[in-house]
């Protein structure tokens, strides 16, 4: 109850945004470190229970049709000193894919149909390698790396952001945990991902959106 109150007051706190105008991106945390400097360097593992994977492509040339993966694991190797040199390998279980579309309150037909159009049969998981790390900001930066789903790999290039550090006491015992938010478009078809009915039907190119934690081990 607490916590709802202390949401609730904090957004009534916030300056209301002038008419026509879009409200203000959500503030930082006022307890994380947003200088990544700052945080222990070593091996962090990615949090599933705190991660998310988003994907958007436009549906029939209108509005933009969503969906996401559930199930998700990660390393990462963090240099604070030179974030250039961390390591990133994330994986997505592809037959994970959500789509909160039923034919009945039980039967999810067009995720599977979605997961055989992305080949998790013969290659379930859709992965991700950095390759070269490119800072563009204090807190910014870009990850270009190998990213290999339905058996193909070909380059995809994120644009990511620090999101703050911190050590968690609960539940992580006084483990510093890591945010990042990232964004990339791919084409879709570089990877063969599709079927007629999706080609007639859906756009080429595809928005991941990426938020995550990660946890120092």
């Amino acid at each position: 109850m607490r916590s709802i109150l202390a949401a609730a007051l904090l957004f009534a706190l916030l300056p209301a945004p002038a008419a026509g105008q879009v409200p203000p991106a959500l503030p930082p945390g006022e307890n994380a470190s947003l200088d990544p400097a700052q945080a222990p360097a070593g091996a962090y593992a990615l949090d599933p229970r705190h991660a998310s994977v988003i994907w958007r492509i436009r549906h029939q040339s209108l509005g933009l049709f969503v969906g996401r993966f559930d199930r998700m694991a990660g390393t990462l190797t963090f240099d604070p000193n030179a974030p250039e040199n961390s390591r990133l390998d994330v994986q997505v279980e592809a037959a994970s894919v959500s789509t909160n579309v039923y034919d009945d309150p039980a039967e999810r037909r067009f995720d599977r149909e979605i997961a055989a159009s992305l080949g998790a049969a013969d290659a379930p998981l859709i992965r991700f390698v950095a390759q070269r790390v490119t800072r563009t900001g204090p807190a910014t930066g870009l990850i270009e790396g190998a990213l290999t789903m339905n058996g193909r790999t070909h380059p995809a290039t994120f644009e990511a952001t620090f999101q703050g550090g911190r050590s968690v006491l609960i539940p992580r015992g006084g483990k510093y945990v890591l945010a990042f938010s990232a964004r990339a478009i791919i084409n879709r078809r570089d990877w063969d991902v599709g079927s007629s009915v999706f080609n007639a039907f859906t756009g080429d190119l595809v928005e991941i959106i990426v938020d995550a934690e990660f946890v120092q081990q």
